[in-house]
């Protein structure tokens, strides 16, 4: 009797595995943000307040140098047209002597004093001038100022790989085991 015998052996598959590689660096964006305030400034000079007592002065007859001299050229001037008119006056007087009048009555009567005004006028006003001064002002309005510095993400991927291979080979062996001829009978 042939037995048959079979031999089998499975296939192997052996992998060969690359795992894949990635390195990531990532550098995170900075942003910055700073806010200025708002400046405002103003500045005004002091106004400019002039008084000049000057007209009401010399109205009450203390004056400057140059309306003394002026009031002085006029009393001069008056002075000696009083003096003239004077003279003439004891000239036609002596004239007169002639007709019985005295040299005591001459003199007497050029002696006598003189008549006196009196007046009433007003004071010229004080005069006061002021000169404002416009506000100077500056403004610098309320500014924000941004600096970003742009984030990356860098990737270095290396790709994985899966090899196969045969490992172990498969087969089938069959062997007949016996004979194929009875030798008993």
């Amino acid at each position: 009797m042939v037995d048959l015998q079979v031999q089998q052996q499975f296939g192997r598959i052996g992998l060969k595995i690359t795992p894949c590689q990635d390195d990531l660096s990532i550098r995170p964006p900075d942003l910055q943000v700073q806010q200025h305030p708002a400046n405002i400034s103003l500045e005004q000079p002091a106004a400019t307040l002039d008084i000049d007592y000057t007209p009401a002065q010399e109205s009450m007859g203390y004056n400057g140098i140059a309306a003394q001299q002026r009031v002085f050229n006029e009393d001069a001037k008056a002075s000696a047209d009083s003096g003239i008119e004077r003279t003439v006056s004891e000239g036609y007087q002596f004239a007169k002597i002639n007709k019985k009048v005295s040299l005591a009555k001459v003199l007497a009567n050029s002696r006598k004093p003189q008549e006196k005004n009196l007046e009433l006028v007003s004071i010229a006003p004080i005069k006061i001038t002021i000169q404002s001064n416009n506000v100077k002002w500056d403004a610098k309005p309320v500014g924000v100022s941004v600096n970003l510095k742009v984030g990356t993400v860098q990737v270095n991927y290396t790709s994985g790989s899966v090899h196969s291979y045969l490992e172990q080979e498969p087969y089938v062996h069959l062997h007949a085991v016996g004979s194929i001829y009875d030798q008993k009978s």
